[in-house]
C-alpha cells in the first residue's frame, strides 16, 4: 500500500500528537462526573476518527500484483489414416491395432496422459489424414478411415486456428506414414512450432508381399498386344512360391507361376489382346503368403481404355494455305490416324485451267492413292468409311446438295463427327447457311454471313475448356493455364453469329471494345454425333511451338490428336447418360457423378429430373442428390464418398414432362489407398527429425507417460500491478461514523450532550 499524498514522517506524528492533545485537553477539562475509564474510551474514539479522516487526507492506495499470464494452448493431433489399422503392436497382451492403442491413451478413463496434459495447458484434440479436424468433447474413439497421410498440411491448418495465441508445441500421435510430399521436415521446420511426436507402431519392416507397381498404357488398340509390366515387392519371403494374376470382373484372363528370389524387387511381363473398344477395370493380384502383417498392398487396380486401332479421317479444303499445309502435316505424323487429304476446287474449269487440279476435274486427294478415292464421296454408304470429316473453307456450292444430305447423315443418323474450320467462305453470305450443312454448325450465321477481323488475337479458355478433353493441353490445371496463355496469336476471327442452344464454347476471345466473349472454338451434339466449328483462321501458328515450352512443345498436333480422339468417340444413343470424373478411387475418396440428358432430338434437356442411384459393395442402395450444372447445357453433378472397396455400380434415369428418358449405368472400383501401405513399418527416423528440428522431442508410444514433463512451457509468469484507491471505500465512511457514532451514544447517554 502507499498514499498519495506522502507526508513526512514526522509530520504525521505531529499531527496525531495535536490530535490527540486536544480530544484528552478537551475532556480532561471536563467537570462532569465520569470514571477514569469511561473518559479513556470517550477519548480514544475521538481519537480513531480522526486517525481515520486523517488517512482519507493522505488517500492511500492499495496496490496488487495479479497474475495475467495467458493460457497456453497444446495441440493433440492422432493419426486416423489408414495404416492405423495394421496390427503390430500389443494391447492387454493382446495383437492389436495402432489406433486402438492411441484409443485408449486419449480416451480410456485410466489413462492419465490427457489429464495430466491439461493440468498445464489448454488441450486441443484433432485427428488428422490428409488434413486435420478437431475431435468434439462427446468422442469416446477414433476410427481409422483417411485415405492418405499429410502430417505438413494437417499441423498448419490446425496450428492457424490458434494464430496469435501462444501454443506450447503439437503432440503428434502417429505411425509417420506421410505419403503426400516429399519435404515434410523442411515444411513443418519453418511453422517454429515445437513438434512432440509419439511413434505408434513396429519400427521393424515386417515380412509382406505386395505390388508396387502396374505399368500400362491407359490407352490400347483393339487387335494390338498390350505390355503389362507388374512389379513385386517381398520381404522375408525368399525362395517362396507364389503366382502373379491378372483379372477382370473376378475372371482370371492371365497368371504367371513365381518363385520369389532373394533380389526383393522382382518384374512379371503380361501380354492382353483386347478385341473390343470400352473401358476395362483390370485387377492386378498375389495370394496372402502366411504372417503378411497387411493384405491391403496384395492387389492393383488400373483402367484400360479399348479404341479402334486406327481412326481414318478426311480433311477437304477449297485450296491450299498454311492451314492446310500445317493440318495435313500434323495428321500425317500421327500413327494412330489414317487420313486422306483432299483440295476440292469450287472454281470453273476455266479458271483451273493449265493447273493439277483442272487435269483432275478440281479434285486432288494428296495422302492417297487416287485410285483408291477419285471422288468426294457421293453416298452416305461411301462416306460411312471414315470417322471423323473435316471441312475447311468451302463455298456452298463445292459440294452438291446429295453429299450435303450425306454428311448430316454421317453425323445425325451414324453418330460420326465433323470439324468445321471456318472462313471467309464457309461462314459468309454465301456459306454454309444456304444448304443442309447449317444445322450441323453450332451457330447461327446471319443473313450477311459473319464479318471477319483481320488482326492477331489471343485466346482464354472458358470454364468448360479448362478441363474439355479437346483444349486440356496439359497435365496440370496450372499448366494448361500457361499453355493457352502463352500460345502464338491468331491472323484472323469471324463474329456476328448467334450461338445455338445447346453449343457449347470451349476457347473464346475477350476484347476490350466488348464486354462480350466472341466464341472461337465451339461444339455441339449434332443428333447422335457430335460437331465442332473453329471460327477463326490462323491455328497454324502454334505449329511454331509456345515460346515457354519450345524444347519439348506439341502443343499443336496434340490439340488435333485430342479433338479428333474425343470427336471419333460415339455418343451414345440413350437420352441419359452417366460418367464419373475417374474410373478407379481410394477409399475414402469424393466420386464426382456427370450425367448427360438429351430429348427426342438429341439435344441438351435442362428440365430432367433425375434419378442416381449407387450400389456399394456390399449391396445397400442409396440415393445422391442430382443438380443442374449452370455452366452446361444438359449437364447434371452429383457426388458421394467411397468408403467400401470393390465394385460401386452407378445407374442414372430419368423423367422429362412425365416422359420416361430411360436410363444409364457405369461402374466405379474402389481400392485401398495403396500408398498407406507402401512402407507398412512405423517411419521412426522421420519422426525423431520432426522433433529435432523443430525443437520437440520423440517418445515411442510405450514412454508416453513420460512426455507431459518433457513439453516446455512458452514463457514465465506475466504479473500485472494493479491500484485501487482506498480512501473513498465505503468501509472508511463506515469507520468515521461508527467511531463518532458511539462516542455520540455515549455521551448522550452520561447526559454530556
Amino acid at each position: 500500500m502507499r498514499f498519495t499524498y506522502l507526508w513526512p514522517w514526522w509530520a504525521v506524528a505531529l499531527a496525531l500528537v495535536i490530535m490527540a492533545g486536544i480530544t484528552a485537553y478537551g475532556y480532561l477539562r471536563l467537570n462532569r462526573p465520569m470514571s477514569q475509564r469511561f473518559r479513556v474510551l470517550l477519548i480514544g474514539l475521538r481519537i480513531l476518527a480522526a486517525f481515520v479522516l486523517l488517512i482519507c487526507l493522505l488517500e492511500p492506495v492499495l496496490i496488487e500484483r495479479k497474475d495475467i499470464t495467458p493460457p497456453t494452448n497444446l495441440l493433440v493431433l492422432a493419426d486416423t489414416s489408414q495404416s492405423m489399422r495394421l496390427k503390430d503392436v500389443e494391447l492387454a497382451g493382446q495383437s492389436s491395432t495402432r489406433l486402438d492403442l492411441v484409443n485408449r491413451v486419449l480416451f480410456n478413463p485410466a489413462s492419465q496422459f490427457l489429464p495430466t496434459l491439461t493440468d498445464r495447458f489448454d488441450v486441443h484434440l484433432y485427428r488428422f489424414d490428409k488434413q486435420s479436424h478437431q475431435i468434439p468433447g462427446e468422442t469416446s474413439s477414433l476410427d481409422a478411415v483417411g485415405g492418405l497421410t499429410d502430417i505438413t498440411t494437417s499441423i498448419d491448418d490446425a496450428s492457424k486456428e490458434w494464430r496469435g495465441q501462444l501454443l506450447a508445441g503439437v503432440v503428434l500421435l502417429t505411425d509417420g506414414a506421410h505419403n503426400a510430399s516429399t519435404s515434410v521436415v523442411d515444411q513443418v521446420t519453418e511453422t517454429q512450432i515445437p513438434i512432440y511426436a509419439v511413434g505408434v507402431g513396429n519400427p521393424e519392416p515386417p515380412k509382406d508381399l505386395k505390388l508396387s507397381r502396374v505399368e500400362v498404357s491407359p490407352v490400347a488398340y483393339t487387335e494390338h498386344d498390350v505390355p503389362i509390366r507388374v512389379t513385386v515387392h517381398h520381404t522375408g519371403y525368399s525362395g517362396s512360391q507364389t503366382r502373379v494374376s491378372l483379372m477382370i470382373d473376378n475372371q482370371v484372363v492371365a497368371a504367371v507361376p513365381i518363385t520369389l528370389t532373394d533380389d526383393s524387387k522382382q518384374i512379371i511381363e503380361f501380354a492382353l489382346n483386347p478385341q473390343e473398344e470400352g473401358i476395362f477395370q483390370y485387377v492386378a493380384s498375389v495370394p496372402v503368403l502366411e504372417g503378411e502383417l497387411t493384405a491391403e498392398n496384395n492387389t492393383r487396380a488400373f483402367p484400360l481404355k479399348v479404341v479402334k486401332t486406327k481412326l481414318h479421317l478426311l480433311y477437304i479444303e477449297g485450296q491450299p494455305g498454311w492451314e492446310y499445309a500445317f493440318l495435313k502435316r500434323a495428321l500425317e505424323r500421327d500413327p494412330n490416324i489414317d487420313s486422306t487429304c483432299v483440295i476440292l476446287s469450287s472454281k470453273s474449269p476455266n479458271q483451273l485451267r493449265g493447273t493439277l487440279l483442272a487435269r483432275y476435274n478440281r479434285y486432288y486427294p494428296q495422302t492417297t492413292q487416287r485410285s483408291r478415292i477419285a471422288q468426294f464421296p457421293r453416298t452416305l454408304d461411301d462416306l460411312l468409311f471414315y470417322d471423323v470429316l473435316i471441312i475447311g473453307d468451302l463455298r456452298s456450292n463445292t459440294l452438291t446438295p446429295q453429299q450435303h444430305t450425306a454428311i448430316v447423315d454421317f453425323v445425325e443418323k451414324k453418330g460420326k463427327a465433323v470439324i468445321f474450320l471456318g472462313g471467309r467462305n464457309s461462314l459468309g453470305r454465301n456459306g454454309f447457311r444456304e444448304n443442309k450443312l447449317a444445322v450441323l454448325l453450332p451457330i447461327v450465321i446471319p443473313a450477311n454471313g459473319c464479318y471477319v477481323q483481320d488482326e492477331d488475337f489471343s485466346l482464354q479458355l472458358t470454364q468448360q475448356g479448362m478441363y474439355h478433353p479437346i483444349t486440356r493441353l496439359g497435365d496440370t490445371q496450372a499448366k494448361v493455364a500457361a499453355l493457352w496463355r502463352d500460345l502464338p496469336p491468331l491472323s484472323r476471327r469471324l463474329g456476328g453469329f448467334e450461338l445455338k442452344g445447346g453449343a457449347t464454347t470451349l476457347a473464346e476471345y475477350h476484347s476490350d471494345r466488348n464486354q462480350t466473349p466472341l466464341p472461337i472454338i465451339i461444339f455441339q451434339r449434332s443428333g447422335l454425333g457430335k460437331s465442332l466449328l473453329i471460327a477463326a483462321e490462323g491455328l497454324w501458328n502454334w505449329g511454331f511451338g509456345v515460346w515457354n515450352f519450345k524444347d519439348k512443345d506439341d502443343t499443336y498436333p496434340r490439340f488435333w490428336g485430342q479433338a479428333i480422339r474425343w470427336l471419333a468417340t460415339r455418343t451414345d444413343t440413350k437420352r441419359i447418360n452417366v460418367t464419373t470424373d475417374l474410373t478407379t478411387y481410394s477409399v475414402g475418396d469424393e466420386v464426382q457423378i456427370i450425367a448427360y440428358a438429351y430429348n427426342e432430338s438429341y439435344q441438351p434437356l435442362v428440365t430432367a429430373d433425375l434419378k442416381i442411384e449407387v450400389t456399394p459393395p456390399d449391396g445397400t442402395h442409396f440415393q445422391v442428390r442430382a443438380s443442374v450444372d449452370s455452366q452446361n447445357i444438359g449437364t447434371y453433378r452429383a457426388q458421394f464418398r467411397a468408403n467400401q472397396k470393390g465394385a460401386y455400380r452407378i445407374r442414372a434415369s430419368g423423367v422429362a414432362r412425365s416422359v420416361s428418358l430411360g436410363e444409364d449405368s457405369t461402374e466405379i472400383f474402389v481400392e485401398s489407398p495403396l500408398a498407406e501401405f507402401e512402407n507398412p513399418q512405423l517411419n521412426e527416423d522421420l519422426l525423431k527429425q520432426l522433433a529435432s528440428k523443430t525443437g520437440g522431442h520423440y517418445t515411442p508410444i510405450a514412454n508416453i507417460t513420460s512426455l507431459p514433463e518433457r513439453i516446455k512451457p512458452v514463457q514465465e509468469s506475466v504479473f500485472a500491478v494493479q491500484e485501487r484507491e482506498l480512501w473513498d471505500h465505503p468501509i472508511v465512511l463506515i469507520l468515521a461514523v461508527g467511531f463518532l457514532g458511539t462516542e455520540w451514544f455515549l455521551r448522550m447517554r452520561r447526559g454530556l450532550v
